[in-house]
């Protein structure tokens, strides 16, 4: 029987480290760990925007929050804030935040807003988290402990510093050993099983399992092995960004609690807070606008709050991605984790999620030995697989609920023809009543019925001709909306309070980082 006693990651940056870091803290690892990355590729440097869920993967890990807040000029991100994309318009704007509805187990408070013509923003009234979010208030106070927290949270940060957090705790935590050099060729048995790595220096790496964290380039996975890519273009045009950094006018500006998500003519652009700068990006369709033109449109976004100076002075890059992903991530003794193993556009920030489920998954079902490759990768394909189903569902839905129909792209993104089976019986079954838990059955969705209705009445979707008329499918069930009150009154009660309590973001930061309590305030 061959048991797996090193491990080989190729790639470093936030999938490579992340994965080492997870791999690294298993209970009773019985094997090594060696990465190797180029010396002269550098880290893509964006996806800055985390889920939830990277609190609970930073604590698996041992890694401070603080350490975080400190080193990779982090802040937190309490949703997202969606302008302009339903009709264009000023007043165009929902939240999308990472708080739950009151009594969400039980429940559906949907369906009252469905019910009842959506007289109020449903976001601002089912959770405390649309106040303290907007107003750029911090979800917990200095002297609640790491991770612990007011209202849920995720981090923005800055790509490039977290890799290198990442690789220093990966390597003096758990005793990873970095190699920098370029993988020259591949050895494998004959069946097919990687054996080693060759380097362009001559030297070897031999191991026993290997995950491919080369980005898009998929060194393993797809130059090796050769497992195809599939193309999700024709479910999401977006294919290139153009990205920039914005400084703050002022070193002790406010910072934004969500990342910003504004409509644009051929795309939409993310705009993520930072301690020390703004990342900045616009997300669009490469056959329907120039390089040139959208790096204009970005720097005109960024003049509205820095000025024509230096919005024309700030420097753009350019990434060009195929949206897709790999059907078969896992063959043999190789796993690909991260771009290689497939990139959808960063509406709902997954590219960070989808590193994290991964490493969980190898975490909880590692194969110890060869016999165990073949369970375990189908598994995890499977998995993967309806993982992207998922995201590709969610994001669509943001486009085919939009009444924008101003430009061809927009036309486009709206297409029917780009939707699934499984979200077109939603939105028919939507017409008789609001998204909920049979619409997410599943113990691990990425995406809970929450979300869907948070996009759904942000949208006012179900007034959309793709939907048809709700008030023709009207529920039986006639109860008034003063049902609700007693519950949206103490969510306001506490929205209240919080907004009296919390600390601002850049407050409750400067705090974290001197470990003092100076931002709690007492209400």
């Amino acid at each position: 029987m061959n048991t797996t006693e090193h491990v080989v990651i190729v790639g470093g940056g936030t999938a490579g480290w992340l994965t080492a870091a997870r791999l690294g803290a298993m209970a009773d690892r019985q094997f090594d760990i060696t990465l190797v990355e180029s010396p002269s590729v550098p880290t893509v440097g964006v996806g800055e925007g985390t889920w939830p869920s990277m609190k609970a993967t930073l604590q698996a890990i041992g890694l401070s929050e603080r350490a975080l807040i400190s080193e990779c000029d982090a802040s937190l991100k309490q949703g997202t804030l969606f302008h302009g994309w339903r009709t264009g318009e000023s007043n165009d704007s929902y939240l999308h935040p990472f708080s739950l509805p009151p009594e969400y187990a039980s429940k559906n408070i949907a369906e009252y807003w469905r019910r009842d013509g959506l007289r109020y923003p449903f976001h601002e009234v089912v959770t405390p988290q649309a106040l303290i979010a907007t107003t750029q208030k911090a979800p917990k106070t200095a002297d609640t402990p790491d991770y612990a927290f007011a209202l849920n949270y995720g981090y923005h940060v800055d790509a490039v510093k977290f890799a290198g957090l990442l690789r220093q705790h990966s390597m003096t935590r758990f005793g990873v050993r970095h190699v920098e050099g370029h993988v020259a060729g591949v050895n494998s048995d004959a069946e097919g099983f990687l054996t080693g790595l060759v380097l362009e220096s001559g030297d070897s790496l031999s191991g026993d399992f290997f995950i491919d964290c080369s980005g898009q380039k998929a060194l393993l996975i797809g130059d090796h092995f050769q497992m195809p890519f599939q193309s999700a273009r024709h479910v999401l045009p977006n294919n290139r960004a153009v990205v920039t950094q914005v400084p703050y006018d002022e070193p002790n500006d406010e910072i934004h609690s969500c990342t910003q998500s504004s409509a644009q003519d051929c795309g939409w652009i993310w705009d993520i807070g930072l301690q020390s700068r703004r990342g900045v990006g616009y997300v669009h369709n490469a056959d329907l606008v120039s390089e040139g033109e959208a790096a204009q449109t970005l720097r005109h976004y960024a003049e509205q709050t820095v000025g024509a100076k230096v919005a024309q002075d700030l420097a753009c890059r350019t990434l060009n991605f195929e949206p897709g992903y790999r059907s078969t991530a896992w063959t043999h003794n190789c796993v690909a984790v991260g771009l290689s193993g497939g990139f959808i556009e960063p509406l709902e920030a997954s590219a960070l999620a989808m590193i994290e489920q991964a490493a969980s998954f190898l975490v909880e079902s590692f194969p110890i030995h060869r016999d165990l490759m073949g369970p375990a990768s189908r598994a995890f394909n499977r998995k993967m697989v309806d993982n992207w189903a998922s995201i590709l569902e969610f994001l669509k839905l943001h486009y085919v609920l939009s009444d924008r129909d101003d430009t061809l792209y927009w036309r486009q993104a709206r297409d029917e023809a780009g939707i699934s089976e499984a979200l077109a019986d939603k939105l028919a079954l939507w017409q008789v009543r609001a998204p909920w838990h049979p619409d997410t059955p599943r113990i691990d969705e990425l995406f809970p019925a929450a979300s869907y209705q948070y996009v759904w009445l942000g949208m006012n979707g179900h007034l959309n001709g793709v939907l048809g008329s709700a008030n023709q499918h009207a529920a039986r069930d006639t109860r008034g909306s003063s049902d609700l009150d007693p519950i949206l009154f103490k969510v306001r009660e506490r929205a209240l309070q919080l907004s009296r309590a919390m600390p601002g973001n850049r407050q409750l930061l400067n705090a974290l980082r001197t470990n003092n309590s100076s931002a709690t305030v007492t209400a």
